[in-house]
């Protein structure tokens, strides 16, 4: 699953672009921080992706991303031009084509990354990773341990700079695009471009015709009625989701900022007619922004990483990072720096390390203490123990470090890029975290 929101500097408290994303994957399927240098690569450099080797660019953009621990691609990503971007899964008419069907392409992630590393703006990594679906296609299982039939989906995407944001939403190889620079939007697991766009592949009603999905002369076109699969997908696992984040977006329009943002992703439907999950939000009933595992498996999984990044479009300073591991309910966002030293406990994935597999060949990832994703999702583990009281006292700890990690990156690093600073500050936090946690294993007897 997914959701992505934004907000443009006419809806912004500062006049900044603020983009945030929760990525929702299969839990225990560890996704971590990834940071590539950006320049020249070698001739005839090749690229490995979970299907297909492709030829590299002569030069690349710096990137910093969130990875699955078996995947080259990013579920959210920025470059060192301030372009910024996600993608979500949706579900088309066209993933049922025999013609879509034939091998596998892409995944959605890869062709996120492709987007960034090349794309020095939005519209330059929308129209990057359009060139990459239509070559390659998107097709074929995008989730660890599942085969195409059950791993396959298709993607939307926004990508942002410091003007303008573009919703990509794809069908197959097919696609449309739509260009905007004001208001607020939020985009989730369900096509949601009608009968406008800035630019779509060829003959995209057409090809709707010919398919028999669409006729003419009888109905006005409308992208996401027309080309959503009715027949397999059920919109109530998005729907709600997409309305809840559009409703807090419009609420807060003229005063969100990072925080605004964060209580958005971290949303279980409080304060609203649903009062959130029934007992806790450890224990789901309903699909929400932040999203939990259901024993029952009713809900996809868990938010693996949640992202948010806010851009000035006056400064060319590249902002932070704010990365939260696993539901940021329970977690904390913490800053992270293009070109800034990451330590090694963030970027650490599980005991499989991070390779380029087949997702349906990749073996589950394992706990690893050297590893920060982990050590958070085994307090989420713990948590759901005695959710009442566990979950009281994580946020009690998290929530003051999370507000002096905030005011600290507000009044030192949003003017002045010190990497030197930057990297003490940052491995400080690190270590600080660190030492919270391990006093809540202690408490919580966790071993």
């Amino acid at each position: 699953m997914c959701d992505i929101i934004i907000a443009m500097p006419d809806s912004t408290h500062n006049g900044k672009v603020l983009f945030g994303k929760n990525s929702d994957r299969p839990a225990y399927e560890c996704q971590v921080l990834n940071f590539s240098q950006g320049g020249e690569r070698g001739r005839n450099e090749k690229l490995q992706c979970s299907y297909h080797t492709i030829p590299q660019s002569d030069n690349v953009l710096s990137t910093m991303g969130c990875r699955p621990y078996w995947s080259w691609g990013y579920e959210t990503g920025m470059n060192e031009a301030g372009v910024i971007g996600g993608n979500v899964a949706v579900f088309t008419r066209s993933m049922y084509l025999p013609e879509n069907r034939t091998k596998p392409g892409l995944t959605g992630m890869e062709l996120l990354r492709l987007g960034l590393e090349r794309g020095e703006s939005a519209e330059k990594a929308v129209d990057i990773i359009i060139s990459f679906l239509e070559k390659y296609g998107q097709w074929g299982s995008a989730v660890q341990g599942l085969d195409h039939q059950e791993g396959s989906y298709e993607n939307s995407f926004i990508v942002t700079d410091r003007c303008e944001y573009w919703i990509l939403e794809t069908s197959g190889r097919k696609w449309v695009a739509q260009r905007e620079r004001n208001g607020v939007k939020s985009i989730s697991n369900q096509l949601s471009i009608q009968d406008k766009w800035t630019k779509s592949s060829d003959k995209i009603i057409e090809y709707a015709h010919d398919q028999e999905w669409y006729h003419i002369e009888n109905n006005p076109f409308n992208f996401s009625l027309v080309y959503s699969d009715h027949e397999h997908y059920s919109r109530q696992v998005s729907h709600i989701r997409w309305k809840r984040s559009s409703q807090l977006l419009n609420e807060n329009k003229g005063h969100i900022d990072l925080i605004c943002m964060m209580g958005i992703l971290r949303d279980h439907y409080e304060n609203t007619f649903l009062q959130g999950p029934q007992f806790n939000q450890f224990l789901p009933d309903f699909h929400t922004l932040c999203m939990h595992e259901s024993p029952s498996k009713f809900t996809w999984g868990n938010t693996a990483t949640s992202v948010l990044v806010e851009l000035d479009p006056e400064k060319d300073l590249l902002p932070p990072f704010w990365l939260c591991y696993l539901p940021p309910c329970s977690g904390i966002y913490l800053p992270f720096f293009l070109g800034v030293k990451i330590p090694q406990f963030v970027l650490s994935p599980g005991k499989k390390n991070l390779e380029v597999r087949k997702p349906a060949e990749a073996l589950p990832d394992e706990y690893r203490e050297s590893s920060l994703w982990w050590r958070f999702q085994r307090l989420l583990d713990a948590i759901k123990i005695d959710p009442k009281v566990r979950y009281k006292e994580i946020r009690i700890m998290l929530d003051a470090l999370e507000k002096d990690i905030l005011k600290e990156v507000n009044h030192s690093f949003l003017e002045n890029n010190n990497i030197k600073e930057m990297e003490d500050f940052l491995q400080h936090e690190i270590n600080h975290l660190l030492k919270k946690i391990q006093l809540l294993e202690k408490h919580w007897n966790i071993k």
